[in-house]
């Protein structure tokens, strides 16, 4: 089992150089915007932990595959990740990402555009380098996965934008949404990996599963960070997506179960910070910070109880792909949450 860091190392220089391979310099605009997106123009770039490419290379590694040979595989799923990053900081019209402007509020709207689809078609050119040291069945059934999260991805954000201007929205409907927009693909990573090292169908659903449940629990935890999150740890404001009003799973359940929330919520178009800090005090009296808890918990238990048939069925608890998943929980939940947490 190759050591992570030596992992992330490998997929680092990868990236880097099935990406920058595809932007001709003699095209200097779009390299330097492409190498600006990325972090590539500084000396310490940002990398973040690259969750999604790191759980489909330890995906292949749990199961005897080789992951320099789906290392293609993983590169696709971050340009296409990084794709969606550029696109939702436009329709979001947010500013910053890891510290700095980001694309559009540094090179313009229609550039950035051009930069979000230069990607995403290319991570579609980088998947299919697999198939070249991939069996034929294999690489067509992972690459129909990544066709369709690609395209469930795109139908999450539309959700996301459409519920902006919905009065009511349900609790379901956004759980819905944040499976197509965050959970599909994480747990297409954890597929396409196990896919491309030969695993069976049983296998493969129980990884879907496990990949689902943990993109549920990441975003309702950060849901539950954005209103009872450390600041010092989140490094954002905790009453953000109160001013905002942005939909997000506890503020739904507010509107659904407490009536005093939803008097305050419905009676107050414009929230100022201290109407959203006596807000989130409401939610808290109402236990709805318990119960957002309580989801991602459940979540984690699925989790739990995935790893552990694999245990029954002689793989390794000692596995990258958990370690990975628990990175997405720690230490920022584990910080307000139960014991227990861990996967």
């Amino acid at each position: 089992m190759s050591d992570l860091a030596v992992l992330k190392d490998q997929f680092e220089t990868s990236l880097k150089q099935l990406v920058l391979t595809r932007t001709p310099e003699s095209l200097p605009g779009l390299h330097e915007m492409v190498s600006y997106h990325f972090g590539w123009n500084e000396v310490f770039p940002k990398t973040g932990k690259r969750l999604r490419p790191m759980l489909l290379l330890a995906s292949c590694d749990l199961f005897g595959g080789q992951t320099g040979r789906v290392m293609p595989a993983a590169v696709a799923m971050e340009v296409l990740h990084n794709y969606t990053l550029i696109h939702d900081d436009i329709e979001d019209q947010g500013e910053t990402r890891h510290g700095r402007e980001c694309l559009w509020r540094r090179y313009g709207l229609a550039q950035a555009l051009n930069v979000g689809d230069f990607l995403s078609t290319m991570a579609h050119d980088i998947f299919c380098e697999v198939e070249a040291s991939a069996d034929p069945s294999d690489f067509a059934s992972a690459y129909s996965v990544f066709r369709q999260a690609s395209l469930n991805v795109i139908r999450g954000q539309y959700l996301d934008m459409h519920f902006e201007t919905e009065r009511n929205v349900s609790v379901y409907e956004y759980l819905e949404m944040i499976r197509l927009k965050t959970s599909c693909l994480i747990s297409a990573s954890v597929r396409i990996g196990a896919i491309l090292a030969g695993v069976d169908e049983a296998t493969e659903d129980l990884l879907d599963k496990i990949g689902e449940h943990a993109g549920l629990a990441f975003q309702i935890q950060d849901d539950y960070l954005g209103i009872w999150g450390d600041t010092a740890n989140t490094g954002k404001s905790n009453l953000t997506d109160l001013i905002t009003r942005k939909k997000t799973y506890p503020i739904l359940l507010g509107l659904a179960e407490c009536s005093p929330f939803k008097a305050a919520w419905d009676a107050n178009p414009h929230i100022t910070p201290e109407l959203a800090g006596q807000m989130a005090i409401i939610l808290s009296e109402a236990k709805i910070d318990e119960k957002t808890n309580e989801a991602v918990l459940q979540h984690l238990n699925e989790i739990k109880e995935g790893k552990q048939r694999f245990a029954q069925l002689g793989e390794s608890n000692n596995s990258h792909l958990w370690t990975l998943l628990n990175s997405a929980f720690m230490p920022t939940f584990a910080s307000t949450s139960r014991p227990g947490t861990q996967i």
